[in-house]
């Protein structure tokens, strides 16, 4: 006698990811269908025998057949569902039971070993669009300006602070200064009104020397990067070992469809 091969955890993810929507559409369909078509449950019979010496009316015969019945519907409901029903049940009750768990290995560490409910929950907090979203929005610092980590004083026992060189240049300023323009012909011109030509010329004077430097808290396009893969490559590790987890016997549900069926529409 061949022996029975136990179901997989694994076989059960599947029946579960795929007949989650396919139940909640039967649901949907039937309350349009309970709604709309009630007259699909309903059929009618009528006849009639004419007295003698009077005129038949076959109108008033006919036979309109029920189309379906409530219990037929709640049974084809449970025959196409109850695969997922009783699998939805089986799965949790493996997954509990701590049977479904694998070493997590991320580029070749050793996390420890998880339960497929932990790997589960980790794979949905790195699938978050949010956090992958936020992690691509990190600023970075400019990649044209040479940085260094900062030692400034007013950053001391601060992490992740980096400066330019400080530059010094003198702080100048103009002033105008008029002067009287040279005329050749200034002394033929003595004892008349003559009114001199005035000039202006600018004159730079330095008021002292300034610094300037620029600090940033920004991670280097690199980290972000960096961050980016880090997060792909746990992603990765995390299937891995829940494909690992999942190639385990279930532990079989008592918690089965029909017996749910049996009690709410029996």
């Amino acid at each position: 006698m061949t022996k029975k091969k136990d179901k997989k955890l694994s076989t059960l993810l599947a029946i579960t990811d795929s007949g989650a929507d396919t139940l909640r559409k039967a649901f949907r369909d039937y309350i349009s269908f309970f709604s709309k078509s009630q007259g699909a449950f309903t059929g009618e019979r009528k006849t009639y025998e004419p007295l003698d010496n009077t005129v038949d009316e076959p109108n008033r015969r006919g036979n309109r057949l029920v189309q379906t019945t409530v219990s037929e519907k709640m049974d084809w409901l449970l025959e196409t569902n109850g695969e997922y029903i009783d699998a939805l049940f089986t799965k949790e009750k493996t997954n509990a039971s701590g049977k479904a768990k694998a070493v997590l290995v991320v580029e070749g560490e050793e996390w420890g070993e998880f339960t497929s409910l932990e790997l589960l929950a980790l794979k949905s907090f790195l699938d978050s669009s949010e956090l992958k979203s936020m992690m691509e929005k990190i600023p970075v610092r400019s990649d044209s300006k040479e940085w260094t980590e900062t030692d400034a004083e007013m950053y001391a026992d601060r992490e992740g602070l980096y400066e330019t060189k400080k530059t010094e240049f003198p702080n100048r300023t103009t002033e105008k200064e008029n002067y009287i323009l040279p005329d050749p012909n200034l002394a033929s011109l003595e004892g008349s009104n003559y009114v001199p030509q005035i000039g202006v010329k600018n004159i730079t004077k330095e008021l002292g020397m300034a610094t300037y430097q620029e600090f940033s808290g920004e991670w280097s396009q690199r980290q972000r990067a960096t961050a980016l893969r880090k997060r792909d490559m746990l992603l990765k590790s995390v299937l891995t070992a829940l494909k690992e987890a999942n190639d385990v016997a279930v532990a079989e549900s008592k918690m089965k469809g029909e017996t749910i069926f049996e009690y709410l529409f029996k």
